[in-house]
């Protein structure tokens, strides 16, 4: 092998100045959601594992380091090339484009900015220098949206979906951290740089540390720890080989490994105490589940009644497996539509990323399927009402807001029976100061555009179900990202002030009311570019050939249709059709939208699970 040149870089360093590139033949980008979201929350919880209220930028260079694995290069013709690290350098790049367009101290701007752009030969190119990204990069980067082509590629269409994913996740979660974490990001966030000098080289290297595991993660040191006391050879082949099955199943859904469930199932059973949120405070069990799962287990292998060979041959062959079974159902009800289980699709949705550990907390090993699909359905429904409760507040649901109070119902419903589940996420709810009716004064903006979607995608879909309209679905409403025709929001009032002068005191006034979620639809994309400027009366006849809320404002909508009229009277909901929009039908339009919305996020409905 010719010579290797390994160091220690900071995010910083790798990238500063820098140009890399990619071989034609490994071009795509082709992280997804869960990668992306996986990322943010790995670095959200080893900032915040320092940061207290009163931190300044300086106090950042004391936060511990993170190392985020090695990325490999081979040089030749006087270019640099990624061989391994590409989807993670990509990744970063995008976070730090979101970065750039939201810092406001120029000095910051300026160092994020030589680590996205450079300066060769008098042309600032992008250090992640691929032509056919080029023109979407520098969309993403200027603008902060790009508009898809018919031709455009795999990677184009990645890097859209995980910059919006970014923009949704990062802007409620470090909005007040903002210039701490970008220092401590790009000077504290570590990589190894392998260099070699040669294509064979560099794949040596790679297949090397891949193939051959140079080292061991949490999972395989704390499956070694659990089969070196298992006195029997007979026991621990049978054990060996039931958890290589089961991170077969979990590698195979997840595409990473088992570590995020382990972290889910012992926070879930096990954890006792969390670290509170204040200076100087120590990690407590759900803290070192988090990071070392692995030590935690053989610290801790009284609280897991670990006390013979038997215990740690079940804790594998029973909890490991049952509980893996039970995570991979909520990870395939997470990604993949079910009506019975719409809930957990909702949340993962909405990027409850604790979904899965609230989740398993109440199931027993001894529970029926029955059982335990009952308290799957509850919990994920308590979850949907509390998250909607807070979203529509404008609370925040982020993982940082939220942690503590999720482990704490996790601890209050952990092994619960049915009655008494019900019984806590009823008082739970009760207890909740944010209420759904709070819906009337929620309104649209650049940041809540995904929730506003959402939420119409919710009520449309709810009714359209009641009444049984052939085709009713959630994910088309909400698919906007590879659909050729995606849902997107439509204003009924178009945006020219002069067109409602009559109707408001003050352009001011408009501008306001205009976005108020009454006065909201969803159409596709296509029909909402050619409606534009359409004064109402003109609209209405294109509503009517919609989804049943837009539909719902022409008269057309109540003729010959009685599966909705019954429904609507049935219910006792307000809908009418419009001759004309003005302020009194924004009123009433909000004031449906409670009605349905009550409907929809009803705590009436845990107990319809629990009886289904």
């Amino acid at each position: 092998m010719s010579n290797i040149d390994a160091k220690t870089r900071t995010l910083s360093e790798l990238l500063n100045n820098k140009k890399y590139s990619i071989e034609y033949y490994q071009r795509e980008y082709k992280w997804g959601e869960d990668q992306i979201k996986q990322l943010l929350t790995d670095l959200e919880d080893k900032f915040y594992e320092k940061y207290e209220d009163n931190h300044e930028r300086i106090n950042v260079k004391n936060y511990p380091p993170y190392f985020l694995g090695s990325v490999i290069l081979v040089e030749k013709d006087n270019e640099t090339f990624i061989i391994d690290g590409q989807q993670r350098i990509t990744s970063l790049t995008l976070l730090l484009i979101y970065i750039h367009r939201h810092l406001e101290d120029e000095d910051q701007k300026g160092n994020i900015f030589r680590l996205i752009q450079s300066d060769t030969f008098g042309q600032k190119t992008f250090n992640l220098n691929i032509d056919d990204r080029k023109e979407c990069i520098e969309k993403l980067y200027k603008e902060g949206v790009y508009n898809f082509k018919e031709d455009d590629n795999e990677s184009i269409k990645n890097l859209v979906a995980r910059y919006e994913e970014i923009e949704e996740i990062f802007h409620n979660e470090f909005k007040d951290t903002l210039p701490l974490f970008v220092d401590w990001l790009i000077e504290k966030v570590f990589f190894v740089e392998i260099k070699a000098q040669n294509n064979q080289d560099a794949y040596n290297i790679f297949e090397t540390m891949n193939d051959r595991g140079l080292s061991l993660n949490s999972s395989e040191m704390l499956k070694g720890y659990v089969l070196s006391q298992i006195q029997l050879d007979e026991k621990r082949n049978e054990a060996n080989t039931r958890w290589k099955k089961t991170v077969h199943n979990l590698v195979k859904e997840e595409k990473t490994d088992e570590g995020a469930f382990i972290k889910s199932w012992l926070r879930a059973k096990y954890a006792r105490d969390i670290r509170e949120r204040k200076k100087d405070a120590k990690n407590k069990d759900f803290d070192f589940i988090g990071t070392e799962f692995h030590r935690w287990v053989r610290d801790e292998k009284d609280v897991l009644k670990l006390n013979n060979s038997d215990d740690f041959f079940n804790f594998i062959c029973e909890k490991h497996v049952r509980y893996a079974e039970i995570y991979l159902k909520i990870l395939k009800f997470s990604k993949s539509f079910d009506v019975k289980y719409e809930s957990i699709f909702y949340n993962a949705h909405n990027n409850l990323t604790l979904q899965n550990t609230v989740l398993l907390s109440p199931i027993n090993l001894e529970d029926e399927e029955e059982t335990v699909d009952k308290k799957l359905r509850m919990v994920a429904r308590y979850l949907d009402i509390y998250l909607t409760r807070r979203l529509i507040n404008y609370k925040s649901i982020d993982y940082n807001t939220q942690v503590v109070t999720l482990f704490n119902l996790i601890k209050k419903i952990r092994s619960q029976s049915i009655e008494n589940l019900y019984a806590i996420l009823i008082e739970e709810l009760n207890n909740q100061s944010e209420q759904i009716s709070e819906i009337v004064n929620f309104k649209l903006s650049t940041q809540l555009k995904r929730k506003v979607r959402f939420l119409l995608a919710r009520i449309t879909y709810f009714i359209e179900r009641e009444i049984n309209t052939s085709g009713a679905s959630f994910e088309k409403y909400i698919r906007i990202k590879y659909e050729k025709k995606p849902y997107e929001i439509e204003h009924i009032w178009s945006h020219k002030f002069d067109d409602y002068r009559n109707i408001f005191d003050s352009e001011e006034e408009f501008r306001d009311k205009r976005q108020s979620l009454g006065a909201l639809i969803l159409v596709p994309r296509g029909e909402n570019q050619s409606l534009g400027d359409m004064p109402f009366k003109e609209k209405v006849d294109h509503y009517a050939k919609g989804n049943i809320i837009a539909k719902s404002l022409s008269k057309i909508c109540y003729e010959n249709n009685p599966s909705f009229t019954n429904y609507i009277k049935e219910k006792n909901l307000t809908f009418k059709h419009y001759d004309e929009f003005d302020k009194e039908s924004l009123k009433e339009r909000t004031e449906l939208y409670r009605q349905i919305a009550e409907l929809i996020w009803s705590q009436k409905n845990i107990e319809l699970e629990m009886n289904n």
